[in-house]
């Protein structure tokens, strides 16, 4: 019985906070005394942080069509120039389509064609009306040759208004005949090939992966507090050997800090003249923030 009332005491302490919470007692709790150090806002050892590199664009390129690849003008690893050919499907059929296109929007005979029928339409409703006021025409003759005329206008502006419809097809088989042509969008260098001579076409899926090194990305994760000593355009040292340093450009910090780690990320632009690959671990000195957010 003492233990089973021991047992009462320490389960009643224990969820002691609990019932205060419901009964709506309050407790006061004691700051630490315990002042806040470097350490405990930067758990690195001497305030240099690890992360690593992204390319600064990579460019995920697919057909917006499905067909049938017929040529791969590059391969892995090349670099590539803006607007440089680098894979076509077969487009033979839409070619023979776009000159069928192109032959009928060149031609001037249905309009031609419409404009002699007019012409002698004109000539009959005119005919028909001296005929008339001389006596040797009755109204009904003039009314059908009116009628006629009116006929023949129409079938002019119908010829007219195919024409035109002609030349909106044969562009929107040029547009649809170019995107059938991967083209860089920039400069970058081939990171992946998904598709090969011969090999259907997923629009859903990149056919060609290009990616942008010029400039790099550095992602690192910073603590949160100490993040707040920085700010976009800063200029922080970072490294790949904690050797030879240089300066990248503070370029976004996340709008959310992370509340379990206690971390934040920090990404910043490098120059990369050495076209070094991306995704290398690099090294960022924040020491100096350290230092600011300490005091």
């Amino acid at each position: 019985m003492k233990r089973f009332m021991s047992r009462m005491v320490l389960a009643a302490a224990v969820s002691g906070g609990a019932w205060a919470a419901i009964l709506g007692c309050t407790y006061a709790i004691a700051e630490s005394p315990i002042p806040v150090s470097p350490s405990s806002i930067f758990p690195s050892a001497d305030g240099v942080m690890q992360g690593y590199t992204l390319p600064n664009t990579e460019y995920k390129i697919s057909f917006p069509t499905m067909g049938v690849v017929r040529e791969v003008k590059v391969k892995e690893g090349d670099i590539v120039q803006k607007g440089q050919i680098l894979m076509i499907q077969d487009d033979r059929e839409e070619q023979a389509e776009l000159k069928v296109l192109e032959f009928d929007a060149a031609s001037t005979k249905p309009i031609k064609a419409a404009e002699a029928e007019r012409d002698l339409a004109k000539v009959k409703a005119d005919w028909a009306k001296k005929l008339q006021a001389a006596g040797g025409q009755n109204d009904r003759e003039v009314a059908e040759t009116d009628a006629q005329l009116k006929i023949a206008e129409i079938k002019l502006e119908q010829a007219i208004q195919e024409r035109e419809q002609y030349k909106l097809k044969r562009d929107k088989q040029k547009t649809h005949i170019e995107r059938m042509t991967i083209t860089a969008p920039e400069e970058g260098m081939v990171f992946s090939i998904r598709n090969d001579v011969g090999s259907n076409v997923d629009p859903t899926r990149e056919s060609i992966v290009i990616v942008q090194n010029s400039t790099l990305k550095i992602e690192v994760q910073v603590p949160a507090l100490a993040s707040t000593q920085i700010k976009v355009t800063d200029k922080l040292k970072v490294s790949y050997d904690r050797k030879s340093w240089v300066d990248a450009e503070v370029s976004m910090l996340s709008p959310k800090a992370d509340a379990g780690s206690g971390m934040r990320m920090v990404q910043l632009k490098l120059a990369n003249p050495s076209a070094a690959p991306a995704g290398l671990q690099i090294f960022v000195d924040l020491r100096e923030k350290l230092a600011t957010a300490a005091n």
